[in-house]
């Protein structure tokens, strides 16, 4: 990953942990919006409403009042267009070295004043906007490095209640997780929560989400441990029906490393002669992609039954049990797209049902069934966490 992206995704964790802070701050029935009205974080009390943006800036070494134009036109532009709502505005900024910002009638003139193109649209939407009422109802406030805001919301988590030697590697991941995965919602109300509702949720959870996010995370070792531990009893088990369906569109060299990542697997773990569930693998590929892995998993000596025995698909053929001559099985795993494992009806479901990569499982009957969602984007540590290799 490269230092642009790293930041980018630095600045989106930021915001993820502002909120997780603001959460936890919050009244127990205070609504949290996550992206609310104006864009971050929306915190809705009897007193009214609290709308928060978060801008980090952890490389800008010079601080200019334009760098926050866009933000408070943001805001001046929904204070105009909701007189006599009771909403406060506040704005959260980092930058290193600058202990204290103050945001003035000349910084908001000097907004509304901009030549900058960029915002042309913006101002002309503010303006006439009430600059001294504005001022009223807004607030700055310098926030602490990302470690110390990490560090703070772990402390917060412990203060609620959370067990402190689990905090790092499972509330905390999961926490941010629950924000992020709120934050993509497209309907407004499904992006709301309360803190009640978000702890009661955070409780429940006994497994380290895997993801872009968690992973990006300062406590990515614990994360990948500890998600190593929780994988370890069900994947040592030798009687267990295992599907696993690989999304490639995020995973790093999928092409290099799918045919070596399926024959560790079955080297690790379908083996035995008691090993007797053949473990199923769908692929969201092409057709063509498909037939290559399949031919190439053959000239690795690991068989796979995908169910065509010449070239139309067969439900019959396809579930079959492999043929077993003294210790060689005919074929090592059931190997289809995942376009067509959607449309299989099972007669019996699977014990473990592992998702690999970014991937949209919405409409899988997973009902009953042991899920474990494995977000990352390298092979190496999908191994790793799955024990099929000591490093990462």
């Amino acid at each position: 990953m490269g230092r642009s992206a790293d930041y980018t995704i630095q600045g989106f964790l930021y915001q993820f942990n502002q909120t997780l802070s603001e959460l936890l701050k919050a009244t127990d029935d205070a609504v949290i919006t996550i992206e609310g009205i104006v864009e971050d974080i929306e915190v809705a009390s009897f007193a009214g409403t609290k709308a928060i943006q978060c801008k980090y800036h952890e490389t800008q070494e010079n601080y200019t009042p334009s760098i926050l134009y866009h933000p408070l036109l943001q805001m001046m532009k929904h204070f105009k267009s909701n007189p006599g709502a009771k909403i406060h505005y506040h704005l959260f900024a980092h930058f290193p070295n600058i202990p204290a910002i103050g945001i003035s009638a000349t910084e908001l003139n000097g907004a509304l004043k901009s030549k900058n193109k960029d915002l042309k649209d913006l101002i002309a939407e503010v303006a006439g906007v009430d600059v001294d009422g504005f001022l009223k109802v807004f607030s700055i406030s310098v926030t602490p490095k990302y470690d110390e805001l990490m560090e703070q919301n772990a402390r917060q988590l412990e203060a609620h209640g959370f067990n402190k030697g689990e905090v790092e590697a499972l509330f905390y991941p999961n926490a941010i997780q629950i924000i992020a995965d709120l934050s993509i919602k497209h309907d407004v109300k499904l992006r709301k929560i309360t803190k009640k509702d978000f702890l009661e949720w955070l409780r429940r959870i006994r497994s380290t989400a895997v993801s872009q996010w968690t992973l990006a995370l300062k406590t990515r070792q614990k994360v990948l441990e500890t998600r190593r531990k929780q994988l370890k009893e069900n994947l040592s088990m030798n009687v267990r029906l295992r599907h696993l369906v690989i999304f490639p569109a995020f995973l790093g060299q999928f092409d290099d490393q799918i045919v070596l990542f399926i024959k560790s697997f079955i080297d690790k773990y379908h083996f035995k002669i008691t090993h007797t569930q053949t473990p199923l693998f769908a692929l969201d590929v092409a057709q063509d992609v498909f037939d290559g892995i399949a031919e190439r998993l053959i000239g690795k000596d690991v068989v796979p039954n995908h169910g065509r025995p010449v070239k139309t698909f067969s439900e019959v053929y396809f579930f079959r049990e492999p043929m077993v001559q003294k210790d060689k099985k005919e074929f090592a795993l059931r190997l289809i797209r995942w376009g067509d494992y959607k449309n299989l009806v099972f007669k019996t479901k699977a014990d473990d049902f592992f998702v690999i990569g970014d991937g949209d499982i919405t409409g899988v009957d997973v009902k009953d069934v042991n899920l474990e969602i494995l977000g990352a984007e390298r092979f190496d540590e999908i191994k790793y966490m799955m024990g099929m290799s000591n490093a990462y």
